[in-house]
């Protein structure tokens, strides 16, 4: 793993317990629904970059078959425990070792926002391989310029490597990878969420 995955992945070992707690509090029940109803009876999701399995118990209440990648060993730990229903891989999102067509549905949700610039363009491009078609994406990412350490609500005393993306930059990342958007939306994290921080969110809905 390349050294800012290495250090990511510290981090998020060191404070799963309170990270599992406190993501709750900024779960997106509006977007889970819409990328639900999309999606046939029974479909297959990958959650790529799962954590403690949030958004998996979710997609698992609505009988979807979810499978959840993450590095974090003790994120996963806690995920098992807490979705049994799910199956959950210790797996890079860079690498992913599954079969072409494998999924119906890829959420990723604040997963890429970790990764190099450089490195976004290829995930997505992966994640075109493995979903079936039609086939539905799901990605949220932070908006903002560059690169930088980030002290949250989420992690105050350990920070976190951030990218940040702009509108059309990932538009163009998505375009590229071959997706049709069918749905972009911005917006501000205290706009919706009573802990919410200073952080303005860019989610898109896409199709393959």
């Amino acid at each position: 793993m390349a050294d800012h995955i290495d250090k990511t992945i510290a981090v998020y070992d060191l404070i799963a317990p309170t990270y599992s707690r406190l993501v709750e509090e900024f779960a997106l029940p509006e977007e889970r629904e819409k990328f639900a109803h999309k999606l046939k009876l029974k479909a297959k999701i990958l959650d790529a970059g799962c954590a403690a399995g949030r958004d998996s118990l979710f997609f698992t209440q609505k009988n979807f078959t979810v499978v959840g990648i993450e590095l974090s060993e003790k994120l996963l730990e806690i995920a098992r425990k807490k979705v049994p229903q799910a199956t959950f891989i210790k797996q890079d999102i860079r690498h992913l070792d599954f079969d072409d067509a494998s999924f119906d549905g890829i959420w990723a949700s604040a997963s890429l926002l970790h990764l190099k610039r450089d490195e976004v363009l290829p995930v997505l491009e992966n994640f075109y391989r493995l979903l079936k078609t039609p086939g539905f994406l799901f990605v949220l990412v932070k908006e903002g310029y560059g690169e930088k350490l980030v002290n949250d609500l989420l992690s105050p005393q350990t920070p976190r490597k951030f990218t940040f993306f702009q509108q059309v930059e990932m538009k163009q990342y998505l375009t590229k990878a071959g997706f049709f958007i069918e749905e972009q939306k911005r917006w501000g994290e205290r706009e919706r969420m009573p802990r919410g921080r200073d952080t303005h969110w860019l989610a898109y809905f896409a199709k393959k």
